[in-house]
């Protein structure tokens, strides 16, 4: 279907593309064999966020259906100029190039670029085709992962109760293992740790089950640095998506 709207965009009369008053770029992805699935795990941890950081309007993105190496990314400007304008300073920013520049070159073997003017009922139309159920929830499931890590280091006792199931359970790096009640109370506790970030996030999606791995680095209450693993699962309950269980490792 995507491929059918990617013709039809490139086909639709001189008319109706007169009358539109956005720029669409289409860029197409030739990525190096087997790293598709990481490219897509760090488009939306990482480049995704950044783009609308910079208002970039992100129009559709994901795997291409025709085979498993390429993958799409589609933007909207109001102008040829502004396109430029906005990438020159997107891809020039320190942010971009000191951030995931490298990791994401890494997987990309080479990409074309098509830009063309669009009516906005296509374009609107675009964005509703660009709309993949898995990329939504990975979308979510990363949103909510950093949520996860965002409450643990500011003591958010209220998320935590908006996000956990009523059966949540968690293994701490004692070994010990706690419900829901006793991970909240530790939570609303005085935070003994500083600067905690995910890093290399991974998230298993198998339907409405997904499983969650990252590393982790923090400063200690001593001022030495610190690091360690976790496992969170997810689950879909009721249209929602809940932690159910969480393992967390330290070195």
């Amino acid at each position: 279907m995507r491929n059918l709207v990617l013709a039809g965009l490139l086909l639709s009369p001189l008319s109706a593309r007169a009358e539109s008053s956005r720029i669409v770029e289409i860029r197409s992805y030739n990525l190096k064999p087997g790293t598709r699935e990481r490219f897509h795990q760090r488009f939306l941890a990482e480049a995704l966020p950044m783009l609308k950081r910079w208002k970039v309007d992100v129009v559709a993105y994901g795997p291409s259906l025709h085979d498993a190496d390429s993958y799409y990314l589609i933007r909207s400007f109001p102008s040829v100029e502004e396109r430029e304008r906005s990438e020159d300073a997107f891809y020039g920013s320190d942010e971009w190039r000191q951030g995931p520049r490298e990791a994401i070159l890494a997987d990309i073997d080479r990409y074309t670029t098509v830009v063309v003017r669009l009516d906005d009922a296509t374009l609107a139309g675009l964005r509703r085709t660009g709309e993949d159920s898995m990329t939504a929830d990975l979308t979510i499931l990363l949103e909510l992962n950093q949520d996860y890590i965002r409450s643990v280091q500011t003591s958010d006792v209220r998320r935590f109760e908006e996000i956990l199931a009523d059966d949540f359970l968690c293994s701490l790096p004692d070994g010990s293992l706690i419900d829901r009640r006793l991970f909240l109370e530790q939570t609303a506790r005085p935070v003994q740790i500083s600067n905690l970030e995910a890093h290399d996030v991974n998230v298993r999606l198998m339907g409405d089950f997904a499983i969650v791995h990252a590393r982790t680095t923090y400063t200690a209450a001593d001022g030495q640095p610190g690091s360690g693993r976790y496992t969170d699962v997810w689950a879909r309950r009721d249209g929602r998506w809940l932690a159910v269980s969480a393992h967390v490792t330290r070195n």
